[in-house]
């Protein structure tokens, strides 16, 4: 199955297809080249990453055609993960892109991103189950960014989505987590119960001494409160690890 990002780009290129003339520069293709009537013939699944980023891009620099700015694209910035990493910056930098046309293919990936966190919610019931429903729903958003990024998730008694926030962002080794905004969301939406969760951008998902003491000062302010903290998942590149499952919360 297409990871996040090829389904992003996927959706996109699908929609774009079906709202506009979004190929009207590469007319003089051969009909079985273009990536539009490709897609018609074989489906979307059937194009590859560049095609697909054509797709969305709709046009060239008027020297370059679309698919070969959509190859350059993915060789420059390390393909649809550096896109999304590198961002509008390093896009507008590029001969036939700018802000706008970044913009477009950010939003495309985020669409992916989406797409994958409410089928793995959907799949759940909206409920949550253990760390590996956490880290299925969460690790297509947390999982390459390259900052420090802390979430909150409020939940009611039957473990069912209430709230999700981003309550810190830091660096690429380090996040300042304040107590009172975790559980400001929490008390608003009245949740009994509470998953943390924050990523790595090391890509290694391994606790750190700073997680487990963070960690043990939300458990015990969640008891003061009267909402329960379940579970702190940190999600590296390809990995993750619950603080629950490796015994944090018996101690």
């Amino acid at each position: 199955m297409p990871d996040a990002l090829h389904q992003g780009v996927f959706f996109s290129a699908y929609t774009l297809l079906l709202l506009s003339d979004i190929m009207s520069t590469i007319t003089d293709w051969p009909t079985r080249e273009r990536p539009r009537e490709r897609l018609r013939e074989y489906g979307v699944s059937a194009l590859s990453d560049a095609e697909l980023l054509a797709l969305v891009l709709g046009s060239g620099n008027g020297r370059v055609h679309v698919l070969e700015v959509a190859r350059q694209l993915l060789r420059t910035l390390g393909g649809l993960e550096g896109i999304r990493n590198k961002g509008i910056g390093a896009m507008s930098k590029m001969p036939g892109l700018g802000a706008a046309k970044g913009a477009r293919l950010l939003a495309a990936l985020e669409l992916g991103i989406r797409v994958v966190e409410q089928k793995g919610k959907r799949a759940n019931e909206g409920r949550f189950h253990s760390s590996a429903d956490i880290y299925e729903i969460y690790r297509a958003r947390l999982g390459h960014l390259k900052q420090e990024v802390f979430m909150v998730v409020g939940l009611n008694a039957k473990n069912e989505l209430l709230k999700e926030r981003v309550v810190a962002k830091g660096s690429v080794d380090e996040c300042h987590v304040a107590p009172p905004e975790v559980f400001r969301p929490l008390i608003a939406e009245a949740a009994t119960r509470a998953i943390l969760i924050h990523n790595h951008p090391s890509g290694d998902s391994t606790p750190s001494p700073h997680d487990v003491a963070l960690t043990r000062r939300l458990i015990r302010a969640g008891e003061l409160l009267g909402i329960q903290i379940l579970d702190h998942v940190i999600i590296g590149t390809c990995a993750y690890a619950s603080l629950r499952d490796l015994g944090v919360f018996l101690n």
